[in-house]
């Protein structure tokens, strides 16, 4: 028992004298430090467990910002040598209001004349109410500055025919044109109270005035050697074509002009309107399908008088 009370007693003895006297006491500012890589773990661990946690010294995430827009594309500029624009299409001239419907005479056409130009005379008689009106709707004016020029030329060539047609139904039956005296120098034409002749229309206005050489393929004389009838009426709108069509229908028609054989004959017309053609040979060749040789001597054909019917 004594022994066990001696150590016990020396042990509290000990504790009653306090630390040892090289011993400093802590100071009640002073902290434990702790080794670095112990603080490190235990950010790295506290952003393990809460990565929502706000930390001490860490910026806050960058806002995100507005886009900046991408500036408009600018346009090049003009090329110094442009092309120059195209130039305005012409208008359409605007129709007299004096030039007439040539309906009626079309209509007429229609009925009487064959595709080949041969003319129903007997059928014209028989409508002959109508061709007089459509005579007197000409005779209420006639081309003047204001009509423009294909209103004008279609005007005169439908003239110069229908009133062929009523020279031939005023003297009916004949047999020629011919038969009728002085066919083309009768004043029977009334036209806004004025009288002309077929040769004053044909000489004296259409020729000098439009110096338009297929006239002469257009313009018809009743006669079988005429060039045919139209079974159509002339109009301004259709006028180019319609010359151009009549024109080579009747060069190339072996029936009056024979142009691929050893001897060239063509119509007497080449003969008394060559100074319309100028060269005869080379306007034959802008409308023939095989061109007359270069050196071939024209001759020229008998004219048949025969009506045209």
């Amino acid at each position: 028992m004594i022994r066990l009370l001696v150590p016990l007693i020396f042990l509290l003895l000990s504790c009653a004298d306090g630390p040892p006297a090289s011993a400093e006491p802590p100071s009640s500012g002073a902290r434990t430090e702790i080794p670095e890589t112990i603080v490190q773990d235990q950010i790295a661990y506290t952003r393990d467990q809460t990565p929502e946690a706000p930390l001490e010294n860490v910026p806050p995430p960058a806002q995100p910002t507005t886009p900046t827009p991408r500036p408009k594309p600018v346009p090049p500029p003009p090329p110094t040598n442009a092309a120059p624009a195209p130039p305005p299409a012409p208008a359409p001239a605007a129709a007299s209001q004096d030039a007439p419907d040539h309906q009626l005479w079309n209509q007429l056409l229609q009925r009487y004349v064959s595709a080949n130009g041969r003319v129903n005379y007997e059928g014209f008689r028989q409508d002959s109410a109508q061709l007089k009106k459509y005579l007197k709707l000409l005779g209420r004016a006639v081309p003047d500055d204001g009509w423009s020029r294909d209103e004008a030329l279609a005007y005169w060539i439908n003239a110069y025919n229908a009133f062929t047609i009523q020279l031939i139904l005023d003297h009916w039956p004949v047999n020629s044109i011919r038969d009728i005296d002085e066919p083309w120098a009768q004043k029977f034409i009334r036209l806004e109270g004025k009288s002309y002749s077929l040769d004053q229309i044909e000489h004296q206005i259409i020729r000098p005035t439009f110096s338009e050489p297929r006239i002469h393929f257009a313009l018809v004389c009743a006669a079988v050697s005429c060039p045919p009838l139209a079974n159509q009426a002339y109009t301004a709108p259709r006028l180019e074509e319609m010359l151009t069509k009549a024109t080579r229908s009747f060069i190339n028609n072996e029936q009056f002009n024979v142009t691929q054989e050893e001897v060239v004959r063509v119509s007497p017309l080449f003969d008394w309107y060559a100074e319309d053609f100028g060269d005869v040979t080379k306007f034959l060749n802008t409308y023939l399908r095989t061109n007359i040789p270069a050196g071939k001597e024209l001759y020229f054909l008998d004219y048949d008088w025969d009506l045209n019917d």
